[in-house]
């Protein structure tokens, strides 16, 4: 019987869902660098199956240096979903190269420190991935609105993957010490699971990004000498006019730097006017005023739900029915039957 080691089988998964995601991945501006990111981890995957399942050591070398760019290769793609900007910056960010020089010159040269090499780059990644997805759904402002939950979730246990990656490198340091790496091969299998999840909410997360139209150019206002509050309350007049008058909650492409980019000011002004003053983040008002315009039509149309869902701008019934239930206290179908 032919025996697959679990990351291989991990590895496997992850590909079928790269293939299903595929054109979407391709599609998207920055569905290729998440792309390349799954492909790269399931080149991970299988070094580490061959390497703990079949005891094939000379891949150790290949292995570290993966683990070595697949961190940073993960910032720089969650990264380009919060600014419209290139994905690479030169000579900016070469820098995070660092981690992978400095593994391959302790490959060469003196190989004890790889691991502590690793542990700090789990560990400095997963700080960045962390603090941007502390700013909330609205740092990923490149990310259609329809889906900014499902990226800011995949965002978030993307850093805590990285600390969970960490404490495996310490429980194999450990069992090495203490029971000559009896149970490694154990601990790397299951400490490769729950990277079914993660990275298949980063697959769907790339192909949600949204692209903008190059003649439009983000407009920066100098600042005001009033209060947040006051320049709130400036903004959100033509942020609604925007929304609601010019009715562009009907894009189901809507993201964050385009309605900003239509107002004329940068992404974060458009984001605190929202949260100061009506205490949600900007996906919530937006899908707030699809609901409103969903509940009229439910009340004066004959139309189909899924057909409201549509022109309202939502994309998948369950983002809508969630949203609806939010709002509302109910569903559409109990909703429309009530009045």
């Amino acid at each position: 019987m032919i025996f697959l080691p679990l990351p291989i089988v991990v590895a496997l998964m992850l590909v079928s869902v790269l293939l299903i995601q595929r054109e979407r991945l391709l599609q998207a501006p920055s569905g290729r660098i998440f792309g390349a990111l799954l492909g790269f981890y399931c080149l991970g995957l299988v070094v580490i199956g061959l390497r703990w399942g079949y005891g094939i050591t000379t891949l150790l070398p290949l292995m570290a240096v993966q683990a070595a760019l697949w961190c940073p290769l993960a910032w720089i793609a969650f990264r380009s979903l919060s600014r419209n900007q290139a994905l690479w910056h030169w000579p900016a960010d070469w820098p995070h190269l660092i981690p992978a020089g400095l593994v391959l010159a302790s490959i060469v040269q003196w190989p004890a420190p790889i691991d502590l090499i690793l542990m700090a780059t789990y560990l400095f990644y997963g700080f960045l991935l962390w603090r941007l997805s502390r700013r909330g759904p609205d740092a990923l402002s490149m990310v259609r609105l329809n889906s900014a939950r499902v990226a800011h979730l995949a965002l978030t246990v993307t850093a805590y993957l990285l600390f969970f990656y960490t404490v495996i490198d310490v429980l194999i340091s450990l069992d090495f010490a203490l029971y000559q790496g009896q149970h490694a091969a154990s601990i790397v299998a299951w400490g490769n699971v729950p990277s079914i999840l993660i990275l298949g909410l980063a697959a769907v997360v790339g192909g949600q990004s949204g692209s903008e139209p190059a003649a439009e150019v983000e407009v920066a206002e100098p600042p005001t000498d009033g209060t947040d509050e006051q320049e709130a309350k400036e903004l959100m007049p033509r942020l609604e006019a925007l929304l609601v008058q010019k009715q562009m909650y009907k894009d189901p492409d809507l993201n964050l730097q385009r309605l900003a980019r239509k107002c004329g000011v940068p992404a974060r002004r458009v984001s605190r006017a929202v949260n100061l003053l009506t205490e949600q983040n900007v996906s919530q008002w937006v899908n707030e005023q699809r609901i409103k315009a969903a509940c009229e039509l439910l009340r004066e149309s004959d139309e189909s739900i899924t057909h409201i869902m549509h022109t309202v701008g939502f994309v998948t019934k369950s983002n809508f029915n969630r949203e609806f239930k939010r709002i509302t206290g109910q569903s559409p179908s109990a909703w429309r039957g009530g009045v």
